[in-house]
């Protein structure tokens, strides 16, 4: 049997033709590339997920809190301070000429390394410092949010203030709540001008 000398643009073209990720995509059956397509959602996405809430949440929530206290210092500027109160009287006007509700909300989530966290530190107790910022963040967020509704609204000041949280969860087979830890604040007042 003779042996064959090619050269290289030769060999690149056989190399070409016979190149293993062609043949095995027009061989494979589309149900079958499927199956391995979701089979590397499962093993490799999750997992790459999971690493990179690990990695960023800390930098993506420390971001937030800056963009809101900027929007706060923002508001306080216009404003000439803070236009929501606790109280029940108002305390920059003399007489009322109108008044009407002002409500908005917001619904939270810690982070998957967050809730990682916080199911572990669960199993021995104590305070559970990831889920404290999530709570914190929320509360801040629908505060600042019910002063630029406020404001948008052309009211003077919301009085009354208050804010409810709740959990959100949803009901899974079994008749169990599947416990994700999305929370929502409501946050809502009377406004007046």
């Amino acid at each position: 049997m003779a042996q064959q000398n090619y050269s290289l643009t030769e060999l690149l073209l056989l190399l070409n033709k016979s190149d293993y990720m062609y043949d095995f995509l027009t061989s494979t059956p589309i149900w079958l590339l499927i199956l391995y397509g979701l089979f590397f959602v499962f093993v490799a996405f999750f997992p790459l997920a999971f690493i990179y809430s690990m990695l960023f949440s800390w930098l993506h929530q420390s971001g937030r809190m800056k963009k809101l206290l900027a929007r706060e210092q923002k508001v306080a500027g216009i404003v000439g301070g803070d236009n929501i109160h606790t109280l029940s009287n108002p305390i920059n006007l003399g007489e009322i000429s109108k008044c009407g509700l002002v409500m908005t909300n917001i619904t939270v989530s810690p982070s998957w390394w967050q809730l990682f966290l916080g199911n572990i530190k669960s199993i021995f107790g104590g305070q559970i410092q990831s889920y404290d910022k999530v709570l914190a963040y929320g509360r801040a967020e629908v505060m600042q949010r019910l002063r630029e509704q406020a404001l948008g609204e052309g009211w003077s000041e919301v009085i009354n203030v208050r804010v409810e949280t709740s959990m959100v969860m949803n009901k899974v087979k079994g008749g169990q709540q599947n416990k994700i830890g999305t929370l929502e604040f409501l946050a809502y007042g009377t406004g007046i001008r």
